[in-house]
């Protein structure tokens, strides 16, 4: 951490005080999470229920994470707001029993449960809320989905005959590519970030709001579909399947984890193995190694009959 970084602490943020005048209120639901943005600006709200789509409205959900939204009065946690590669900086912490999170022009917490947060924004309007937002909530839906036995993997979904398959791997991979390929085949569940959790008779995975670099359509309301398959992306001359089982499984589905088994937010080691082993005996993983044509798709449907 460099001398001009500030890490807030609780003191900091029990200084916060309500915004004056009107507010308005609106609950982002992922998958089986809820959050429920208290104290909004009613100049945000167009922009937000337009970047939001589908998964913004003003009713109230059960068992929603209460997410006070406050103007932090400080211009800054982190001096820098990239990485020498362009990434999003952030920092999160477990701190007196809420978790801590911060990145360049914002400060937050949650409780582990996802009982209560809040969110410290260091600029006005649409544009000083739309970053911090996203990335809290990126961080959010990790760490919670864990704990109810999901996962939120960096990959691409695409349904195809109602059933989703999952394209992972890191940045570079092939998932944007792999979607701009599919979709006049099946239709875009996510380009970047998929949310799966255990359901009756295996994982399903879940629409979500977060998006990279494609620019087709892109399912933008709340669905759900059972998962045929992981595919581990490697870009090769090219097309072939290779089924992965135990530990090599565990570990390419591992290397797609993002926030919650890196060095952001690290999990009890022995908890991801456990929960990663569960979701490989439940979810055929696979490398798929592919060219830059829709012929990958032939292996894959064969794979996942």
């Amino acid at each position: 951490m460099s001398r001009s970084d500030f890490e807030p602490g609780p003191e900091f943020f029990d200084r916060l005080t309500p915004p004056a005048g009107p507010t308005e209120r609106r609950t982002v639901t992922i998958g089986p999470l809820a959050i429920r943005l208290e104290g909004l600006d009613p100049t945000v709200i167009p922009a937000l229920e337009d970047r939001y789509l589908g998964f913004v409205g003003a009713s109230e959900a059960p068992g929603a994470l209460r997410l006070p939204v406050r103007a932090a009065g400080v211009a800054a946690f982190l001096a820098r707001f990239g990485d020498a590669q362009g990434l999003y900086l952030m920092r999160a912490r477990p701190l007196k029993g809420k978790i801590l999170v911060y990145g360049h022009d914002f400060g937050g917490w949650f409780d582990p449960r996802g009982a209560a947060g809040l969110l410290a924004v260091c600029a006005r309007g649409w544009d000083g809320l739309r970053v911090p937002l996203e990335n809290f909530l990126r961080l959010y839906c990790a760490w919670r989905v864990t704990d109810n036995g999901g996962l939120l993997l960096h990959a691409a979904s695409i349904v195809r005959d109602g059933r989703v398959y999952i394209f992972c791997g890191h940045s570079g991979a092939g998932k944007s590519t792999v979607s701009m390929l599919s979709g006049h085949l099946g239709f875009v569940l996510s380009d970047d970030l998929t949310l799966v959790t255990p359901g009756p008779d295996g994982y399903l995975a879940h629409s979500v709001p977060f998006r990279s670099i494609y620019k087709g359509r892109v399912v933008t309301e709340r669905r759900t579909y059972p998962v045929a398959g992981v595919y581990r992306l490697v870009q090769a001359r090219h097309n072939r399947v290779q089924p992965l089982a135990g530990a090599q499984a565990v570990a390419e589905v591992l290397a797609c984890v993002p926030f919650v088994t890196d060095r952001l937010l690290p999990r009890d080691p022995a908890q991801a193995m456990a929960l990663l082993t569960h979701v490989v005996s439940k979810v055929p993983v696979f490398r798929l190694e592919f060219t830059r044509s829709a012929d990958f798709w032939e292996p894959v449907l064969a794979s996942a009959r």
